[in-house]
């Protein structure tokens, strides 16, 4: 780019001269008495064949040009080289700056940036169903409302759904469960990836006439039927009946749904019947949509409003005013719950890096400042300003290289510790892999680039600045070219008020991590194994007497203290259960909005779990299927349904599942527990319904198994029971209860680490830049203070000075990271949890702490210039 806008000054250059001389030219030839016209066509004789030496002239100046820019950058290597120490520390302090920010945008990059492994993928959004009076913004839609919008929509070409449930693989004498998507046939082609064998599903396959389709996972297929190609066509058995398979997913295909949606199934099927057909108020059904081509989300969104108006009216169950659709594209959806924390971090490894880059810019300026004399020497002999310049930016440049490559390395490594402790579940994280890509190096590139020009800018302007007469005339002394106080000042203060900024975000996610891991869940996790199982093969009463046994069987192995069994496990990924409930107090239309989760628990479950019993009983062995219906609430729904009141003895109509499908039924509350974190550790979102598994039994069950030893010694133990029952029943998702904490806790405890190494890494660069400055500023200084102490001065007196110096600066720093810290905890305000974004405790903790690395900076020089011989110091030019 140099080199270009040198060509194109020199051809100016040169052709400002051409017209100077051409007339010169015409001058001479009026005063020989031409006429203009033909002085002006003499003078265009004469400069025939000049435009040939114009380019002669222009090849040699850009030769000169080059071989000068050659030159300098060999100088530049070998100044360099040539101090070892000062080299070595300026490229490790940059590398470091720039190896941080490489691991960190690797993982930007992998999960923001990267577009995801669809067909298009910038025409693919999701499509949320609000439910505004529910306060329901993000809600799954109902087969009938899925139809009409397929219908309806002008500017869509195609609308999926998916579900996820359970189901087991038998046929062989290892039986194995896993994640189920349920899809619409259009599913696999409409995200448009190619299976690795196979086919998609075809539209016919949508209800099971005859034997369903399903298409298996890489891993399945692998680990069932040995990667066998000619499993296509032939059946497998999936939760008692057979299957077709028709095609095999792509080794690295992967779901991107941020809510309730694992990234990896087990195998995909058809729904197998007309959803259209389905209730329209049975929210379950996640949508995906891909845009026409040239349609923007803006336009699909105000094209799905239409929709919404023209669909709420035409079915009883739904409000008329309630309905609306959110279109959110596929690739920021995925990634929203994460997308806070990674932009927080990358600020974060930005603002190490500008430190390390402040901290260069001081060696450099010391060192520019010991290079007067030979500065002003170049200067004498007609160097330009530029040229000093270049000279300054070339060896930069050298630095930064070096620099570069070593912290591709550095973030390589960097990139790999990071894998080590990721929450392998969120959104794209396993994708980030142990390589570097282009987009990541071309990152460094430019990054490499940008620290060039912020490390060049101080130390250029002042080389650009010596004065020449006062510089020579030290001839054979010690350069007086001193750092200017304010350049010096400024780059400290910058140091101190991005290393408090630092200091202060991780506190505040420090903070954070702490007060989640204090959050009481409503149940104690430790010494309780958890696990999975399907029931989908038996049929309502054989599944009631399953469970029953089973639990019995599971109490009597030694080391058990109690059983129980929920529909939903709190904290985990299985899609929650929430539905609409009416206590006997309200009509239906005062009750319209009101949502529980709804969980289907056997007996012992909340006994098993420890949660806590605030008032009435627990279930008993009295609430059976055929008895009066029971259910339990929390404290957080008794206290809002009933305030000042109990709730023990009051009706709720609830929905149960029975042969006939979802049926609302009247239920007493017999029971209130404490509230359970289901969904947060953070949050709570809703209150809480449970219900007697036997009056609503479900296909999925969840296990809690309270011992008195290692949760996961009794693992292997009940595998083999649960076989000796049953030899097609598996277990999955074999656990301890703590595994969902850990889990819960898992992206706080990624942003505290690393929010706290990247502090860590701030507070000692800013300690060293304070200690290069004022050890720098001392020796520079060492005369003066000479002066100082023959006049009187005493040693503890030199050393206040030193520190009180080094300490203001620090003050100002302080000052203006606190301010600038109000403003940019306030963005981290999603992040945080039980604290203020402006929490006086860790911003004092962090004033003190940054103010303490300051001090410990500028001691030793302060304590090196106080204990100085005075006659040695005065001898010091």
């Amino acid at each position: 780019m140099q080199v270009l806008f040198r060509r194109r000054r020199v051809e100016a250059d040169l052709s400002a001269e051409l017209e100077a001389f051409e007339s010169m030219l015409v001058d001479r030839h009026l005063q020989q008495g031409l006429s203009p016209d033909e002085a002006r066509r003499q003078a265009r004789l004469d400069l025939e064949g000049m435009e040939q030496v114009k380019d002669q002239v222009r090849d040699v100046r850009l030769g000169t040009t080059l071989e000068s820019i050659i030159q300098d950058l060999r100088f530049a290597s070998r100044t360099l080289f040539r101090s070892p120490g000062f080299t070595a520390v300026a490229i490790l302090t940059l590398a470091l700056g720039i190896g941080v920010n490489t691991a960190i945008f690797s993982v930007v990059y992998a999960v923001l940036l990267r577009p995801l492994p669809y067909q298009h993928p910038q025409q693919l959004a999701l499509i949320w169903s609000k439910l505004e009076k529910t306060a329901l913004l993000r809600a799954p839609a109902s087969g009938p409302i899925w139809s009409e919008i397929v219908h309806r929509n002008n500017l869509l070409s195609d609308v999926a759904g998916i579900w996820i449930g359970n189901g087991t693989f038998t046929g062989n004498a290892n039986p194995e469960q896993v994640k189920l998507a349920f899809v619409t046939p259009n599913f696999p082609a409409l995200l448009g990836f190619r299976p690795e064998l196979g086919r998609v599903f075809i539209p016919a396959e949508e209800s099971f006439d005859g034997r369903p389709a399903i298409m298996l996972s890489h891993g399945v297929w692998q680990r069932r039927y040995g990667g066998d190609p000619a499993i296509i066509g032939k059946a497998v058995s999936m939760n008692g009946y057979s299957a077709t398979v028709v095609g095999i997913l792509p080794p690295d295909f992967r779901l991107y749904f941020s809510d309730n949606v694992p990234a990896e199934v087990g195998a995909m099927v058809p729904f197998g019947d007309d959803l259209s057909k389905r209730p329209a108020d049975l929210y379950f059904l996640r949508l995906i949509a891909r845009l026409k081509p040239n349609v923007t989300p803006e336009n699909a969104q105000a094209d799905l409003n239409q929709v919404a108006s023209q669909i709420r009216g035409l079915y009883t169950q739904l409000n008329a005013e309630n309905l609306g659709f959110d279109l959110a594209p596929l690739q920021r959806d995925a990634v929203r719950e994460v997308r806070p924390a990674l932009i927080a971090l990358f600020c974060g490894a930005g603002f190490v890096l500008l430190i390390c880059c402040l901290n260069v810019a001081n060696l450099l300026l010391a060192r520019a400042s010991s290079r007067g004399r030979e500065i002003a020497v170049r200067s004498a002999l007609g160097a330009s300003r530029g040229r000093i310049l270049r000279q300054v930016f070339l060896e930069c440049l050298v630095l930064c290289t070096v620099a570069g490559t070593a912290g591709v390395l550095l973030g390589w490594a960097g990139v790999r510790a990071l894998m080590s402790i990721r929450p392998d579940y969120l959104a794209r994280m396993p994708e980030v892999g142990l390589g570097l890509n282009w987009p990541v190096l071309a990152f460094v590139a430019g990054l490499s680039f940008a620290t060039v020009l912020v490390c060049a800018l101080a130390p250029g302007i002042e080389s650009s600045k010596t004065d020449l007469n006062i510089t020579l005339s030290q001839a054979g002394r010690t350069s007086h070219l001193s750092l200017r106080r304010g350049t010096r000042a400024l780059l400290i203060v910058g140091e101190i008020s991005l290393g408090l900024i630092l200091l202060i975000g991780a506190g505040l996610m420090i903070r954070t991590l702490q007060n989640i891991q204090a959050v009481q869940p409503g149940f104690e996790a430790q010494r309780l194994l958890t696990f999975e199982i399907d029931l989908s093969a038996y049929r309502r009463p054989a599944r009631i007497n399953f469970v029953n046994e089973w639990e019995s069987k599971l109490a009597s192995l030694p080391g058990v203290d109690s059983v129980g069994a929920v529909s939903h496990l709190p904290l985990d990924d299985y899609p929650n259960w929430y539905s609409p409930y009416r206590p006997e107090s309200m009509t239906p239309d005062q009750a319209s909005g009101l949502l529980a989760d709804h969980r289907a628990i056997t007996p012992g479950y909340l006994r098993a779990m420890g949660a806590k019993l605030l008032e009435g009983r627990f279930f008993d062995a009295q609430d059976r299927a055929d008895g009066r219906s029971v259910v339990l609430v929390d404290d957080l729904l008794a206290h809002s349904v009933w305030p000042g009141q109990s709730a023990i003895g009051k009706k709720l109509e609830v929905e149960h599942v029975t042969r006939q499908g979802f049926v609302p039924v009247w239920s007493e509350v017999v029971g209130i527990v404490e509230h359970i974190r289901n969904h947060s550790l953070s949050k709570k979102i809703r209150g809480e319904i449970y219900i007697p598994y036997e009056q609503s039994p479900r296909e999925h069950l969840s296990f809690a198994v309270r011992t008195r030893v290692d949760p996961l010694a009794l693992a292997a133990t009940i595998r083999t029971e649960l076989l000796r029952r049953d030899r097609d029943m598996a277990l999955s998702k074999v656990r301890p209860m703590t595994a969902y904490i850990q889990r819960a806790t898992a992206p706080a405890r990624f942003v505290a680490v690393l929010a706290g190494a990247f502090a860590g890494l701030a507070l000692l660069l800013a300690a060293i830049g304070i200690y290069g400055v004022v050890s720098y500023s001392v020796s520079r200084r060492m005369r003066e203070m000479g002066v100082r102490m023959a006049l009187g001065a005493t040693s503890s007196e030199i050393l206040r000075l030193v520190v009180r110096e080094a300490m203001g600066l620090a003050s100002i720093g302080i000052l203006l990271g606190t301010a600038a810290a109000f403003f940019v905890s306030r963005t981290l305000r999603s992040l945080i949890y039980g604290i203020s974004a402006i929490d006086p405790a860790t911003y004092s903790l962090a004033i003190a702490v940054i103010a303490l690395a300051a001090f410990l900076g500028c001691w030793r020089p302060a304590a090196k210039a106080a204990s100085a011989n005075p006659v040695d110091a005065l001898r010091t030019t």
